[in-house]
């Protein structure tokens, strides 16, 4: 009995002792964090949640795409605590030096816009996917004002600087 008692104890801390990590570990958003320039949306952790979707199929599909844009990818929730928002856990892109969108998020001509020059490497461009079904849940602006504004990201390197890394 008493051997039976062991066995079971030994092999229950050997199965939890080698567990594997959680998918897209370095993509995880590690604090909360606010997004610049987007009006009281902040990306907050998503804990042990494991995604369906890989954001690296999400990616050619979305706005930005190869246009050569600059991106940063996380895993996190997305909120708004003023406006009862919650998106997540969704992966969620932000994509520098887009053009003006409409609310359909069609590209809209800067001209159009009244401005000289609706594409400016400060504009952010955020879109926010569920990282269990791909679903498309929102997409929004921000504002980087110097430029080194990148998600806080659980990976080593936490980031590099203006490139996509969904691995």
């Amino acid at each position: 009995m008493r051997a039976t008692a062991f066995l079971v104890a030994t092999l229950t801390v050997v199965a939890c002792g080698t567990s594997s990590p959680p998918p897209y570990e370095p993509l995880r958003q590690a604090t909360r964090q606010e997004i610049p320039g987007a009006f009281g949306y902040d990306l907050v952790p998503v804990g042990d949640f494991r995604p369906n979707v890989d954001p690296s199929r999400i990616w050619p599909d979305l706005a930005g795409a190869g246009t050569g844009s600059e991106v940063s990818v996380t895993l996190a929730e997305v909120v708004h605590t003023t406006d009862g928002v919650d998106w997540g856990p969704s992966w969620v892109f932000f994509t520098n030096d887009l053009c003006y969108f409409t609310a359909k998020g069609d590209y809209v001509s800067p001209s159009r816009a009244g401005e000289s020059d609706g594409c400016r490497p400060r504009n952010m461009f955020v879109q926010v996917v569920d990282a269990s079904s791909g679903e498309l849940l929102a997409v929004f602006e921000a504002y980087d004002v110097d430029l080194t504004w990148l998600p806080e990201r659980l990976g080593t390197p936490a980031q590099v600087a203006r490139s996509t890394r969904f691995q």
